[in-house]
């Protein structure tokens, strides 16, 4: 079933009856291009969004149409095209416009800038977690095979105790400077690569 919204153009567009069309233009552009980025991210909504934003537009700034307007505000109804709009969307939309200090491109800046740095937070512990798991593997075949040699090497025993012992402390800080160079050094590099080939 159609959804019927009762809303003058001037609420769609933010605006009163005294704006001066300058003003009705620049927040029409903002708002297109803010709804616009949110049509070309999927959201189903931002399309019906656009047409509502237009069609306020091209009433409110000409004269002649507006003047029109104004004489049947009380009749008009932004029609839907009977698709159902979905109510958080707006209140979502309603909240920022009437409260936020920022505007909705701050807004999507700040938000496209956190997820960049949380998928470079994520990227690097992808990459130090396949190190880590590289690196257990590595410890325990050493382990593996030097508890192999102590069941073959009878006469051998001590010095595979010995060796054993030595061979882990050696392979632990091998290995905890392995894992300082791999982080702090060839990551950080990639990561301004990833940076750079993001901007």
């Amino acid at each position: 079933m159609a959804r019927t919204k009762r809303e003058t153009f001037y609420g769609i567009l933010g605006v009163t009856k005294e704006s001066a069309k300058e003003t009705v233009e620049a927040i029409y552009s903002r708002e297109l291009e803010f709804w616009q980025k949110l049509d070309n991210a999927g959201i189903p909504e931002a399309k019906e969004k656009i047409l509502e934003l237009t069609r306020a537009y091209f009433t409110l700034s000409d004269p002649q149409k507006k003047a029109e307007y104004d004489k049947h505000l009380d009749f008009e109804f932004v029609l839907l095209d009977g698709k159902a709009k979905d109510p958080e969307i707006e209140e979502a939309y309603d909240v920022y416009r009437l409260s936020h200090q920022k505007s909705y491109q701050e807004i999507l800046k700040e938000f496209t800038k956190f997820r960049e740095e949380m998928g470079d937070t994520l990227w690097i512990l992808k990459k130090t977690t396949i190190y880590m798991v590289f690196n257990l593997l590595v410890y325990s075949g050493f382990i593996l095979y030097h508890s192999f040699l102590i069941e073959t090497k009878e006469n051998g025993k001590l010095w595979s105790d010995v060796t054993s012992n030595w061979g882990s402390g050696i392979f632990l800080f091998l290995s905890g400077l392995g894992y300082l160079f791999f982080r702090f050094r060839f990551l950080k590099k990639e990561l301004e690569k990833r940076k750079e080939k993001r901007n």
